[in-house]
């Protein structure tokens, strides 16, 4: 027996659970400590390679334990006898280079005294969860890398981690990635491991699956590397071959956590194949009027055609999954055709993009798209979800601006849209600052529905409402969902019509339907959006009002108790706005009810500005129906009276003292939460 062996220095590996624990425990907004951007360094070779560094098992490896020392590098170790017997047992199971397996035994005792003598099934189950731990931290090593240097934004000198970053996919991390995810949808189950544990190996499996395309995702939407058109042909081929059941992603999905992997798989793969269309560059081109073979496209019109031959074969009726992926590649023709000049290749002519979105309709490609934004492994993800939200607000923007979609009421698809929309930007306060910010050109379109929903005010409430209720995420975007309904919006109504004459004049008063003591002066001319009936049209008046206080005449009217949906997006709206901006808290109380109604002369009562708000709220919530409904709408309209007890204590207490608020909560039958939700 040797005294000393000595084996390749890149079988050792500093653990990268411990390195993990020190990147999160670091600060997203400032530049790493010397040491850590050390750490980082040391192990960029580990980065690149990813989990190839974890070798087979070698026939040098399994005779350098024979001897008493090993040398790994500038590391050395002592080979104990008893620990060399389960290094071994584990090589053999996990398919790892014995000095490896070693590396790791020992370690994993060293931080375990009782798994020494513990029975080999409770030892090897042990062994397999660390190894996998050890596994997914280097994974999540690289993403945290990735999410570092995409919250730190462009490159500067004192920033570590973008050029960390840059230079891993300089390096080659791209291909690897690919060809190791590659490796795991293909790989099947260890013969040398007991059935018992096929479970946990599946579960770890789908999770490593999982993080290789988080950092590939990242990698794209930060622009690390670019995708060619071969790698995006590579990429849905393995999308139709998951779909198509030709690789072990379904099989694997055995539990319901494995289930959930599987899914987030697809979905990941499904947003690469999005973001790498690169819509987001084309909108921009569109939006300058710069020519396609001018601009700056990673695809030649070669590749659009191989491209589009791939999505030809995709049969989104037999795979509902590929239906968003269908859309988006007809999203991405249609603007490519419209940047085309007439003299070059006519053979994208051709292609029928409008056969794809109708094929994408009918599989019901936008259900699947909310399905996605509503899937629960989603709410709870440490990854890129900004991201994932990100590329789907692009694609929906795209394809709003490429089909002109307008969001009709009797239309479930434009309502679907909406939906995704709102769900999209609820939550994401960087997407709602991109939207209210007039430079960005990638929401330009959904401005545009904006815009048009509040045309429609306040014939159409709940559409408009829900929509501003997402974008008001954070101090300044509430501001800005402030400011747009603040300010003196159009009112629109139905109005008698005859002929088709788009311009009318109200020869008396008119009543806004469902906004009692709403009236269009006589003589206001209106326009009419669209005819409704026989002798009906929905007409925009050249009349002017604030819609916060059309919103708050509408809650102060009992008989709007009758319409719940316009109530919960109302309450939602303000419960939100007061809550994430103390100043537009003070502006709501401080609207007078007086202000408006003396602009038509139906009304000179006065009353003292910080109750009229909270008045409403007290007699709505005192006529609020004891049902779990109620119950609901009851908790919002409390939550923005205490945010405004807070900001106003003596009104706002004067105000509920006076509405016997507090008395009548008192007498209200206690609501309990049972099995089957809320009962009294």
């Amino acid at each position: 027996m040797a005294d000393i062996s000595s084996v390749d220095a890149s079988l050792w590996w500093d653990s990268f659970t411990v390195l993990l624990t020190e990147l999160e425990n670091s600060s997203l907004t400032s530049d790493l400590p010397p040491n850590l951007a050390k750490k980082l360094k040391d192990n960029h070779a580990w980065f690149v390679d990813t989990l190839s560094r974890f070798k087979p098992p070698n026939q040098s490896s399994k005779e350098a334990l024979n001897s008493k020392t090993l040398k790994i590098g500038s590391h050395q170790l002592s080979v104990q006898p008893h620990l060399k017997d389960k290094a071994l047992q584990i090589s053999s199971i996990l398919l790892l280079d014995e000095v490896q397996s070693y590396i790791f035994v020992e370690r994993s005792i060293k931080h375990n005294d009782a798994v020494a003598d513990s029975m080999a099934p409770e030892f090897l189950h042990m062994m397999l969860i660390q190894y996998y731990k050890e596994r997914q931290c280097l994974l999540k090593c690289i993403r945290w890398i990735l999410m570092h240097a995409i919250h730190n934004g462009p490159v500067s000198e004192d920033n570590t981690m973008k050029e960390e970053a840059r230079k891993l996919f300089h390096d080659g991390l791209e291909s690897k990635l690919i060809l190791f995810f590659d490796n795991l949808l293909s790989c099947s189950y260890p013969e040398q491991m007991d059935v018992e544990l096929f479970t946990l190996w599946a579960e770890e499996t789908l999770i490593e699956d999982n993080l290789v395309l988080d950092i590939l995702f990242l990698a794209y939407y930060d622009s690390l590397c670019t995708c060619s058109g071969e790698m995006w042909k590579k990429f849905g081929a393995l999308y139709k071959g998951i779909l198509a059941g030709d690789y072990n992603l379904g099989k694997l999905a055995i539990t319901a956590e494995t289930q959930q992997l599987s899914y987030h798989a697809k979905v990941q793969l499904l947003l690469i194949l999005i973001e790498t269309l690169n819509l987001e560059n084309v909108l921009q081109m569109v939006h300058d009027e710069v020519p396609y073979r001018k601009g700056k496209s990673t695809f030649s019109m070669t590749d659009v055609q191989e491209m589009d031959a791939l999505v030809s074969t995709f049969n989104a009726f037999e795979m509902n999954e590929a239906g968003p992926l269908v859309l988006a590649w007809a999203v991405f023709l249609y603007l490519l055709l419209t940047l085309l000049e007439k003299d070059e290749n006519n053979d994208l002519m051709e292609i029928d993009h409008i056969s794809y979105v109708r094929q994408a309709f009918e599989a019901g490609s936008l259900g699947y798209c909310l399905e996605i934004l509503e899937c629960d492994i989603l709410k709870d993800y440490d990854g890129p979800m900004c991201g994932y939200r990100s590329v789907l607000r692009t694609f929906i923007s795209a394809f709003i601006a490429s089909y002109e979609i307008n969001l009709q009421p009797d239309d479930g698809n434009p309502t679907l849209i909406l939906d995704i929309l709102c769900k999209i930007y609820r939550g994401e306060e960087s997407l709602c600052i991109q939207f209210w910010d007039k430079e960005s050109f990638i929401d330009g379109p959904i401005r545009s529905l904006l815009c048009n929903l509040e045309s429609e005010f306040p014939f159409r409430t709940v559409e408009l409402v829900q929509l501003l209720s997402s974008l008001g995420e954070g101090t300044w975007p509430a501001e800005c969902v402030y400011n747009f309904l603040n300010r003196s919006l159009g009112i629109s109504s139905l109005f008698e019509i005859n002929g088709d004459s788009q311009i009318v004049e109200a020869q008396q008063v008119v009543q806004v339907p469902g906004v009692q003591g709403l009236f269009i002066p006589a003589g206001t001319r209106g326009r009419v959006l669209r005819v409704v009936g026989e002798n009906t049209a929905l007409v925009r008046w050249e009349y002017t009002s604030s819609g916060i206080f059309v919103l708050l005449l509408h809650l102060a009217q009992e008989m709007y108790l009758d319409n719940k949906d316009e109530v919960a997006v109302t309450l939602d709206l303000l419960s939100r706005l007061v809550s994430f901006n103390t100043g537009i808290c003070f502006a709501v109380m401080d609207i007078s009810n007086s202000l408006q109604f003396d602009a038509v002369g139906l009304m000179n009562e006065q009353v003292e500005k910080r109750v009229w708000v909270v008045e409403i709220i007290c007699n709505l919530i005192k006529k609020l129906p004891l049902n779990s409904g109620g119950a609901a709408l009851m908790s919002m309209g409390i939550k923005i009276l205490s945010i405004m007890l807070i900001c106003s204590p003596s009104n706002v207490a004067a105000a509920t003292l006076n509405a016997n608020l507090f008395d009548m909560t008192l007498q209200t039958p206690v609501l309990n939460v049972g099995s089957n939700g809320l009962s009294r």
